[in-house]
Formats: C-alpha cells, structure tokens, sequence
C-alpha cells in the first residue's frame, strides 16, 4: 500500500487525490517538526483535486465545526481528509465516536468526510479501520 515517493504528490487544482499514501503526502508538507498536536484539513473538490489545506487544533467536537466553517469558505469544497497529529499514541478511547460525530457534521454540511488518519508516537492508523467502516480508498468500495 505504502509504495509512493514524494514525486508522486499531487499538484493543487490539477492532480486528482486518489490513495491514502497521495493525501498524507500532501498533508505531510504541512506538518510542524518537531510534531505538535494539530489536526488537519485537506479539502478536496468533486474530482478529488486540493482545494486547500487547513490547520487546526486538536480534533474535538468543537474542532470538527471549525474546520467546516473554514471549508465553506471554499468555493467547491466537497471532501475533506483529516489528519490527525497526536505527541502520544495514535490510538484513543472515543476515537470510533468522533469519527462518527465528524462524519455526522460534515455530511449536514454537504460535505463527505473522505478519511480520518491519526499520526502518533509509534505509528499512525485510521479509526474506520477500528470501526469497521470500508477503505474510501480502494477501488471495490467505489463500486458499493
């Protein structure tokens, strides 16, 4: 899965977004060294083009509102990719719960929440994979 180089990231308003490897390589780009606890924001348009890239703080339930707020703001927003940065282990208790609370938001405000990837001492991993939720990335589940 992880077979990509940094030639391979996907130039803005041009290149389509198309695995987990492109998005993280693009949200990598961003991230503050040595690592902070951040949530990120990559927005994306209908053909999974980078509109944008967002940092925010923590994800939280207020968090999550924010991120929509500034994503409104863009005009052909369609989905976002969360990247999640955290000092600690990526894996936390409540995490399947505020994957579904920010699925829930961001579809009430006509946005698809396209995957959450945590970032964290030891590794990362996406919460779906925890609450069994199908990979948006693969090309079967396009077909579902």
């Amino acid at each position: 899965m992880l077979n990509a180089s940094l030639v391979d990231i996907p130039r803005p308003f041009i290149d389509s977004i198309s695995s987990l490897v492109e998005s993280l390589g693009v949200a990598c780009l961003a991230l503050e060294h040595p690592l902070r606890a951040n949530t990120y924001a990559l927005i994306t348009d209908q053909q999974q083009r980078g509109l944008g890239l967002i940092r925010d703080q923590p994800i939280n339930e207020s968090t999550i509102h924010n991120i929509v707020g500034q994503c409104s703001r863009i005009p052909n927003a369609h989905s976002i990719v969360l990247v999640s940065v955290r000092t600690v282990s990526p894996i936390q208790h409540g995490d399947v719960d505020m994957l579904h609370h920010c699925a829930m938001v961001t579809n009430n405000a006509g946005l698809q929440l396209l995957d959450w990837v945590v970032i964290g001492r030891g590794g990362l991993y996406c919460p779906r994979s925890i609450a069994g939720m199908p990979d948006p990335w693969s090309t079967a589940s396009a077909f579902l």
